[in-house]
């Protein structure tokens, strides 16, 4: 489904919808579920899979970040200031107790570390930026911003700083202890990525953006309040818009389309699924994986792929793709009928 309202030289869909205040999210390689936080009543949105959409039986003050690490999922709560870690128990636990800010502009997005053995955690409201290990200690400390919102992992080495307050993005240098700036002029920049070609992308919510800071070109315009950023497993660009309640996908290189609702066949018939590729992206893309049914013919460089589901004995069963390219994995569901 295309995502109505938005402006792109890509194609634009719409993932999931009828959230409150969707803000940060985090994309499961694992399996190509996105979590979504909403800020407006602390839910936990799972988007994808096979349930489609559900919620984790977590509920956080007002949700914000995220981070995975050992398996553990981590969020920041921002109108508490704390961090806190998901239990198996469907419970919460707080790792680390910041000092709340009077006027409730506390902690943003937060991620895991370069080595995925810890976290850093912008303290928002005194314009620092922590290392956390997963005992709740502080291990390290870089001082030097206005207001950072959002941090992540930056693949050419550190870590990318969005400084809401400077209408700027930071770096921090492997080993360095202060930031260096990337680039100004970005006001109320809310969280900051680096694509696989080295391209800075920066999300700015009063102007409804997502900006390619390296070229100077908007990715993506008409976003309403957008406020969390990531990719997928193809290197897509996942975006939420906080005052549409929903989240997008912004195609870059391929995604996989199957049939809506519940498919009738009869025993031995296929169902063809579709490939939509963004502008220029030509590589073959194959399927890797099917469970609940065998690939008949893949998609290589076109836009039709055939598989045969298995027989379905119950009143509906689940068909999972799982397709690849150069350009990475996506994930795809729909069920069916005999």
């Amino acid at each position: 489904m295309v995502a109505t309202g938005v402006s792109s030289s890509y194609p634009v869909l719409l993932l999931g919808s009828g959230m409150n205040g969707p803000d940060d999210l985090l994309y499961s390689d694992a399996d190509g579920t996105v979590l979504v936080g909403e800020h407006t009543d602390g839910h936990i949105a799972r988007i994808g899979g096979a349930a489609g959409f559900e919620r984790l039986p977590q509920v956080v003050g007002e949700a914000e970040g995220f981070a995975q690490v050992g398996g553990v999922t981590y969020v920041a709560d921002q109108v508490d200031n704390r961090v806190v870690a998901l239990t198996a128990a469907g419970g919460v636990q707080t790792l680390i107790q910041l000092q709340p800010d009077p006027n409730g502009l506390n902690l943003d997005g937060i991620s895991s570390d370069a080595k995925g053995t810890g976290l850093v955690v912008p303290d928002s409201p005194h314009g620092t930026v922590l290392f956390v290990d997963t005992a709740g200690h502080i291990t390290g400390q870089v001082n030097g911003f206005s207001r950072p919102a959002g941090v992540s992992v930056d693949p050419q080495g550190g870590y990318l700083v969005a400084d809401e307050n400077a209408g700027a993005i930071f770096a921090i240098p492997p080993g360095a202890n202060r930031p260096t700036r990337l680039a100004g002029n970005l006001p109320g920049a809310d969280d900051a990525v680096r694509d696989v070609d080295g391209h800075l992308l920066v999300i700015l919510p009063e102007r409804g953006t997502l900006r390619d800071v390296t070229s100077g070109v908007d990715v993506a315009a008409g976003l309403r309040n957008p406020q969390g950023l990531g990719f997928d497993g193809a290197q897509n660009v996942l975006v939420t818009e906080s005052d549409n309640g929903r989240l997008d996908l912004v195609v870059k290189t391929f995604a996989v389309q199957v049939p809506a609702g519940v498919v009738q066949l009869v025993p031995g018939q296929t169902v063809c699924f579709g490939v939509l590729r963004g502008p220029g992206f030509t590589a073959p893309v194959i399927v890797n994986e099917i469970v609940g049914g065998v690939p008949l013919v893949d998609p290589a460089d076109g836009t039709v792929g055939e598989v045969l589901p298995s027989r379905c004995n119950l009143p509906a069963c689940m068909i999972t793709l799982v397709l690849s390219s150069s350009a990475g994995i996506e994930y795809a569901h729909f069920t069916y009928r005999d």
